[in-house]
């Protein structure tokens, strides 16, 4: 039987290029764009070559720090999207003092767009539609406003309180107190539409020994042998105070707990903030407090006096 016996040419036929342009610009003092477009340029055999116009147009645009991202279709002669968005003033959204979840909150811009700020993100501006007042939501952007948030974020914490002795302290000995951590001053900064805000928050410390005595001081530092340093809180107490104490011994003070003298340290933050920018300017913020506590019995040692021996 005579045949032939076709054979399968091999394909020419080569993957479509994918091409990527780019473009940015500075639209104003505190407004800039970058945008991209994506486009498909495909060979086949037989065939006259063929391009897409852009599959995908991409632009950022940002003002003053915060920035809203749009992906639409479209050709080269389309539009750039809106970089402001419409958000009807009933949205829920503006009801969420937190939008975007802790650390987040709403503010203007100075072109009167309502923005959201949340800390390490990049998050959109709207333009508010309809009769709401978009200030019930963002109040107007200072220094002041900008410190606050900043200041919500610092961990002011109190550190642990411990004592030497550990278990009791003993009348007519220093007793050794100190906080762990020991607090230190705290600083934060952000820069939000063109205003950088530095706060700092420095911490005074109030110790009440529980039995009247009161003493400003540092964090204080743990017992240490020897030469008494300079940073120590140690204080010595004149009088009992064990579990039970109170009601049925007579000479301990009307101030002792159940438990042994209530021990605290209330440590004060003093918040000032420091702002460069469109605004330059200084400023406080009111004082916080943290506090830690603990109770701390007290024992006493007593010497009796014992007839001697005689021989």
């Amino acid at each position: 039987m005579n045949g032939a016996m076709a054979h399968a040419a091999p394909s020419t036929h080569r993957p479509p290029r994918i091409h990527v342009g780019w473009y940015s610009q500075q639209d104003g003092s505190s407004h800039a764009a970058a945008g991209a477009q994506i486009s498909v340029h495909e060979v086949t055999p037989g065939r006259r070559p063929r391009s897409s116009g852009p599959t995908a147009h991409i632009s950022v645009h940002t003002v003053a720090g915060s920035s809203s991202s749009v992906v639409v279709g479209g050709t080269t002669d389309a539009p750039l999207p809106n970089p402001y968005p419409p958000l009807p003033s009933t949205s829920p959204l503006l009801k969420q003092t937190r939008p975007s979840g802790p650390g987040s909150f709403w503010y203007q811009d100075g072109s009167g767009h309502v923005c959201m700020y949340a800390p390490d993100s990049v998050l959109p501006c709207f333009t508010i539609t309809g009769d709401g007042d978009p200030g019930a939501a963002a109040p107007p952007l200072t220094p002041a406003t900008i410190a606050e948030h900043v200041a919500d974020r610092l961990a002011l914490s109190p550190g642990e309180l411990k004592t030497s002795p550990s278990q009791a302290g003993l009348t007519g000995a220093a007793s050794w107190f100190w906080l762990d951590p020991g607090p230190t001053t705290q600083q934060l900064s952000l820069t939000l539409a063109g205003e950088a805000v530095t706060v700092t928050a420095v911490p005074q410390i109030d110790w009440r020994f529980g039995d009247g005595t009161t003493v400003d001081g540092g964090p204080g530092v743990p017992y240490q042998a020897g030469t008494v340093p300079s940073g120590a809180v140690t204080h010595v107490y004149d009088t009992r105070c064990l579990p039970g104490d109170q009601g049925r011994d007579p000479f301990v003070l009307a101030i002792c707990g159940s438990d042994g003298y209530q021990l605290t340290a209330t440590v004060s933050w003093q918040i000032s903030y420091r702002a460069s920018g469109a605004v330059t300017t200084t400023g406080t913020l009111p004082t916080r407090t943290t506090t830690s506590s603990i109770a701390y019995p007290v024992s006493e040692a007593r010497a009796f006096l014992v007839q001697g021996a005689t021989g």
